[in-house]
């Protein structure tokens, strides 16, 4: 139960991060602070590209929700605590992390793709911080999803669940 709890807790404050990214989305777009009625234009343009806010608006909210929609899976699929363990921490982690990754790489040279040069620039600070933890999540989401597939698939061979659709 908590571990769902959680989920939602962590997803839920993603999707707002999400969704406020959207105003980097729109800044960048405008080229100028602007939410009517009040503007602010900008000496200088505003950090990140628009597809870069684009993608963090966008990957915050289904982030956010992918969490949320494992902690549903959890009430049905009955795995192990351990499972339970890795499914939960494993997709906070997901979430944060990507959502560092996202931030991070407006604000780099090379987009975070890498922690080295890109053909989109060389690689600084925030284009390395932002590689690590972004590319560091990619097994926990792997290993949270086969865990909720195994636990599922489990579920389904012992037949527990009337006729077979």
């Amino acid at each position: 139960m908590k571990g769902r709890l959680r989920l939602f807790l962590h997803g839920s404050i993603i999707v707002v991060i999400g969704l406020v990214s959207g105003f980097g989305f729109l800044f960048v777009i405008l080229d100028s602070v602007t939410v009517w009625p009040i503007t602010i234009d900008l000496d200088s343009a505003f950090p990140g590209s628009e597809r870069g806010w684009r993608v963090a608006h966008v990957a915050g909210v289904l982030n956010g929700f992918m969490m949320m929609i494992a902690g549903l899976a959890l009430v049905h699929i009955q795995s192990t605590l351990r499972a339970q363990a890795w499914i939960v921490w494993g997709l906070i982690y997901t979430g944060w992390g990507n959502t560092v990754f996202f931030h991070f790489a407006n604000f780099s040279n090379n987009r975070s793709l890498s922690a080295g040069t890109t053909k989109y620039g060389d690689a600084d600070l925030n284009g390395v911080v932002g590689y690590l933890i972004g590319a560091s999540t990619i097994p926990f989401t792997i290993i949270a999803f086969a865990l909720i597939g195994i636990s599922a698939y489990r579920l389904l061979k012992e037949k527990k669940y009337g006729p077979d659709y």
